[in-house]
């Protein structure tokens, strides 16, 4: 069985890189879409502030510069007050359909939300 090929016209391809739902994910939720959804969480995170538990909340965000919308979810307060931090799920409506995720934010240096991780839920 050959390794190669000496055809220029059509070489064979000897690597690829595996993908992931985390490559997934940037393709589908951009930086742009990811501060949305991180100021939409910020709305709760001050009502955790002071000492409000909304767990049950749903939150819609759209950024209209993209087109992306989604509706945050199960939105986890546990260990908000040792680390800072929040867990999530979103829906995304992109170009490329509508997607279930899994995320977290924290907390940054200004005191505001930020996505530390996003990957796609497995349904």
């Amino acid at each position: 069985m050959p390794l190669g090929s000496s055809n220029v016209d059509k070489p064979t391809v000897l690597t690829r890189s595996i993908s992931s739902s985390v490559d997934q994910v940037h393709d589908d939720i951009n930086a742009d879409d990811r501060a949305v959804i991180a100021h939409n969480l910020d709305t709760i995170g001050s009502q955790l502030d002071t000492g409000v538990d909304d767990q049950d909340a749903l939150l819609s965000w759209f950024n209209p510069i993209s087109g992306n919308s989604g509706s945050l979810s199960k939105i986890d307060a546990n260990g908000f007050w040792e680390t800072g931090c929040l867990s999530f799920q979103t829906t995304a409506n992109t170009i490329t359909g509508i997607r279930i995720y899994t995320g977290t934010v924290c907390r940054d240096v200004t005191r505001k939300f930020a996505v530390t991780t996003l990957s796609v839920t497995d349904v």
